[in-house]
């Protein structure tokens, strides 16, 4: 293993892991890498490439691992059973033993660089800066071009699992709030001003750098509080000659052109507090008028939302059908008593349902436009390129219509904020603040608004999950638009940007239709959950169960008095390690002994095709004959039917006894025992169960 625990290797299971839970954890960091087994495979690279770890850190004294020990190494937060979990010890010291000076030099330079730029662009860097530093120093450098991804996964993993991630998200966010810094991601164009910081810190002959760049003396501010102590920003004349120096450049020169040049840099990245979110708009450039005005537009489109929500729709399609998904549908509302002819267009291509006050709204904001940029964005709408990702196609926009578009972007991303906010469980976020993709003045919001609304089943009037969850990914997770959502599929069960999103049946418990419709947004180690190398989180192949005769006989069993005795399921995510190590497997235990393995999907479809809505006023069922059936007997992926209990010479009765497994309160058990038997084979409902949908198995 890559650390060794301070109690010892059987520290993971002192902390409440089961056997299932470090077997993951060690695959995964074998198969892809992680803060279990980064610092090792550290080691086994710059073996393998014959180069010292002083040829990359050339310059001596500026890495303290002791201190960083101490500092990072006293709590890690992990992911277990579904929920965010703290690892403390409660006396003076460490968790785990320390790591090499490399290690921890990747880490922070990959904390610092996730906080301030887009996933694919922090990758880019890392491998160019690494290359870079090896370049004349090895035969292997195409072997650690290859190698380089696998080792960022690790040393992000480090950063997340020791919160260094969030300290270096937390300081990203103030410097922008402050003016340290323009609001939004670093853009790609700044790539080599970001590189040259890095080469200096590591192998710079002298203690002063100059840049002309906020973002870098930012990115610099962040290393330093996370722990690169030698490591300032400001006039190198009020610090010793023994700092580190970060100086932004006066010169007017220099200061003139990244002015003019940065004024053709797209910057997207956009944090926004969950709580307040309206204050996203709050940095858009301007002056206090404007934001003012646009924060109004922000309310106005969350109000005009009002009424409207998505839910999960009764199925319609074939199993057999290997798209087979979860589909989204809402109210509709008669086309009729809604706004001006000229906003039509707007309402209809933009909006789920035109409702008379989205009308009202929308015909509101119009109205202020010159007549001139209502028919050029009209215009512009009916021609989109859906394909296209630059602002090519507005080119002739003049500075009237670009005002209007940007209004009528913030009127947008108000509206779906309001609408899908709803989906979202936030409960395991460290700090509640999402991650948009999107930036100011951004027609990319449009075409992903577009997309969502072209994905729109019309026969029936639905939207499936995956369209669903390409906007939630864009507006709350911080995902690539060209890079993860274009290619997001059907059966896609989460995407992996900036944040975690995730149906809710991967964290175990989606056990009702209200619920498997909810996605989670997650801040932990990405590298628990595993994805492709897009990101994007997909779910395995259904493992088969077995049939076995219930141990008790059918007797009279009313469903008012029996009740569930024992803890509920345990559940963890692990990869479908018999097909597709890049797949996902839901695997639920009880007592600590397997139960089975959920594709996260199948679990879904079979919840929702098993339900049974029950009217208040029902009387709980008197079943007989009926067979109790105890979780136990389920262990090792067997499932019980009552036909087993006849041999060929029996006579067999004209309708089986109904088997009763009772897991009223155990939302896991609820869902690993539906998704065992199947879609529309099991009958799951709150409190009891009607006679006529009586089925092989019931589940109360």
């Amino acid at each position: 293993m890559a650390l060794s625990f301070v109690t010892g290797s059987s520290a993971l299971a002192q902390w409440g892991f089961s056997v299932g839970d470090i077997a993951v954890l060690a695959g995964a960091g074998r198969k892809v890498g992680n803060w279990l087994m980064s610092a090792k495979r550290d080691q086994e690279l710059f073996e393998f490439l014959k180069v010292p770890i002083t040829d990359i850190i050339q310059r001596k004294g500026f890495i303290d691992t002791l201190a960083l020990h101490k500092r990072w190494d006293n709590k890690l937060v992990l992911l277990k059973n579904g929920k965010r979990h703290e690892v403390r010890i409660a006396s003076k010291g460490a968790l785990v033993e320390n790591m090499d000076s490399f290690t921890w030099l990747m880490t922070l330079f990959v904390a610092a660089l996730d906080s301030a730029m887009p996933t694919k662009m922090l990758r880019t860097i890392v491998s160019q800066f690494l290359m870079e530093m090896v370049r004349d120093k090895t035969d292997g450098v195409e072997y650690l071009l290859h190698e380089v991804q696998y080792h960022v996964e690790g040393w992000l993993s480090n950063a997340c699992v020791r919160n260094i991630s969030l300290v270096a998200r937390k300081t990203w966010q103030s410097l922008a709030r402050d003016g340290a810094h323009p609001p939004g991601d670093i853009p790609e164009i700044d790539s080599s001003e970001v590189l040259r910081l890095l080469y200096w810190i590591v192998s710079g002959k002298d203690n002063k750098f100059l840049t002309s760049s906020t973002d870098v003396t930012s990115l610099a501010t962040i290393l330093a509080e996370l722990g690169i102590d030698l490591l300032a920003v400001g006039d190198e004349t009020l610090y010793d000659e023994n700092r580190l120096v970060v100086c932004l450049s006066t010169s007017p020169i220099i200061r003139n052109l990244e002015e003019q040049f940065g004024k053709e840099k797209k910057r997207r990245g956009m944090r926004i507090p969950l709580d307040e979110m309206e204050e996203c708009v709050s940095l858009w450039p301007g002056d206090n008028i404007l934001r003012n005005s646009l924060r109004h537009i922000f309310r106005n489109g969350m109000d005009a939302a009002k009424g409207l929500k998505l839910k999960v729709a009764e199925t319609h399609h074939s199993l057999d059908e290997e798209d087979m998904d979860i589909h989204y549908h809402f109210g509709k509302t008669p086309r009729e008593s809604v706004g001006r002819p000229h906003s039509w267009r707007i309402l209809e291509k933009f909006l789920l349902a035109p409702t008379p006050r989205a009308a009202k709204i929308v015909d509101n904001i119009t109205r202020t436009w010159p007549t001139k940029s209502l028919t050029n964005i009209n215009f512009w709408l009916e021609e989109v390129d859906m394909r296209a990702d630059s602002d090519d196609e507005i080119s002739h926009f003049d500075l009237s219509d670009r005002e209007c578009l940007a209004q009528l972007q913030v009127f947008l991303i108000g509206y779906y904020y309001a609408v899908l906010s709803p989906l979202l469980d936030t409960s395991q976020l460290s700090i509640q603040e999402a991650y948009g993709s999107w930036g100011w003045n951004d027609i990319q919001v449009v075409k992903v608004v577009l997309g969502l609304r072209l994905g729109l089943d019309k026969e029936r009037g639905e939207y499936p999950r995956h369209e669903v969850m390409k906007i939630l990914g864009y507006f709350f997770a911080g995902a690539d638009y060209s890079e993860q959502l274009k290619p997001l599929r059907a059966r896609s069960v989460g995407i992996f940007g900036k944040l975690g999103l995730v149906t809710a049946s991967l964290m175990g418990g989606a056990d009702t239709p209200t619920k498997l419709g909810m996605f989670y947004l997650l801040d932990v180690d990405p590298t628990c959950i595993p994805s492709n190398s897009r990101g994007l989180i997909l779910g395995g192949i259904r493992k088969p169960c077995t049939k076995t005769p219930p141990k008790a006989s059918a007797s009279e069993l009313s469903l008012a008095t029996a009740t569930t005795s024992g803890p509920d399921f345990t559940s963890h995510v692990e990869p479908d390690w018999g097909y597709d190590t890049q797949r996902v497997l839901i695997a639920y235990r009880y007592h600590g002994r397997i139960i089975h393995r959920i594709s996260p999907v199948d679990g879904d479809l079979a919840v929702l095709l098993s339900w049974i809505a029950m009217a208040e006023e029902e009387e709980p069922l008197k079943l007989i004959p009926a067979i109790p059936v105890q979780l136990e007997e389920l262990y090792g992926g067997h499932v019980v039917y009552s036909a087993d209990n006849y041999g060929p010479n029996d006579e067999v009765p004209e309708s089986w006894p109904d088997i009763v497994i009772l897991t009223h309160g155990l939302p896991k058990a609820r869902m690993c025992v539906v998704g065992m038997y199947g879609a529309g084979v099991a009958s799951l409902c709150s409190n009891a169960l009607r006679g006529e949908n009586a089925c092989p198995a019931l589940i109360a």
